[in-house]
């Protein structure tokens, strides 16, 4: 067990930076980490009318966005299990992920619930819409006065008091579970991978000790968050930091992604093969398989300045600038694939 505590770090990276951005949905609206704070803390308040205990469930279906990350957060923070769903699995996948995890409240993005089928998932309480927060469903009456109730009282009475200083979650310890991440089976039905705190805690460490970031620097998030390598380095690890993370709410076709690099001018980037390999063949490939640029590569003295003004090209592409070892790397950004 790692002696580093994983609400700790998520704690200290709002009060140490809660005047700076921290989310901002692509070309859309920003939050601070105060705002987000209050956010957090607000769903709490929701949780705990809803009587919910610690260690329920609470399943998140949605794109990447701000009130994504929110939900994950608040889920954690207040010692829930957060079963984060990837938006593309069928509707029958859903609805087996959310039996199975035993969810009892569920958290989903625009579009995605005309496929939910309440009857074939009793164990769910309360739907929301991630984008609002606004009620879905509910399986009884009383949860939609008492969540109403909740929601204003807390804007009413808590929500213009809360500072840095009066701002803090219940301590929990890294052996607790804290996700329950699904993966997509190559037979049956998903697989469910348990992460614990520890294992939450393990990949932020990591990241502190090998990764270049600091707070106010910039972040595109377009991997999916409900894959655990999107989760941790795209957004928890940045978020401890104080880093500003803006998420991609679109498919991450490579037109999109490089216009977002553009745009965001991101510090560090974090892919994997397949997206490298879309952009190389739309960007790159399309090039080199021109007539007269076969044959320019083929001279051995063009060949290697031909190499640097493509590498020149992509790397523009992604927001960066050419980094000589000798220049210092705070004015430059980095990438990382796996």
């Amino acid at each position: 067990m790692l002696k580093e505590n994983f609400i700790d770090f998520i704690e200290k990276g709002i009060k140490e930076n809660w005047e700076l951005k921290a989310f901002t949905n692509y070309r859309g609206d920003t939050l601070t980490y105060g705002q987000t704070a209050n956010e957090i803390l607000k769903l709490h308040h929701i949780f705990k009318a809803l009587d919910m205990k610690k260690g329920a469930k609470i399943a998140v279906l949605g794109k990447n966005s701000a009130n994504w990350a929110i939900t994950y957060l608040a889920a954690v923070t207040y010692g829930a299990v957060i079963v984060p769903i990837l938006p593309d699995f069928k509707a029958d996948d859903i609805h087996h992920i959310l039996n199975h995890s035993d969810s009892g409240m569920l958290f989903v993005g625009d579009g995605l619930y005309e496929d939910i089928d309440e009857a074939k998932i009793p164990n769910i309480d309360v739907i929301f819409a991630i984008e609002d927060f606004s009620i879905l469903y509910k399986k009884h009456k009383s949860f939609k006065e008492g969540i109403t109730k909740a929601a204003i009282q807390w804007d009413t009475e808590f929500a213009k008091k809360l500072t840095p200083g009066f701002f803090n979650f219940e301590k929990i310890t890294n052996d607790k579970l804290a996700a329950i991440v699904y993966t997509s089976g190559t037979t049956g039905f998903s697989k469910g991978v348990m992460l614990s705190h520890n294992s939450l805690i393990g990949n932020i460490v990591y990241a502190h000790e090998h990764m270049p970031l600091k707070a106010g620097e910039r972040i595109l998030s377009f991997l999916p968050l409900a894959h655990a390598y999107g989760c941790a380095f795209e957004f928890l690890f940045p978020f401890t930091l104080g880093c500003h993370i803006t998420f991609l709410t679109k498919l991450p076709s490579p037109k999109i992604i490089l216009k977002a690099f553009a745009d965001v001018k991101p510090h560090l980037i974090l892919s994997v093969p397949l997206i490298i390999e879309k952009i190389y063949r739309k960007q790159v490939k399309p090039v080199l398989d021109k007539g007269s640029m076969k044959v320019l590569i083929a001279l051995p003295g063009l060949k290697s300045v031909i190499k640097n003004k493509i590498k020149k090209k992509l790397v523009t592409a992604f927001g960066f600038e050419i980094r000589d070892q000798k220049q210092d790397q705070e004015k430059t950004g980095y990438c990382i694939w796996r």
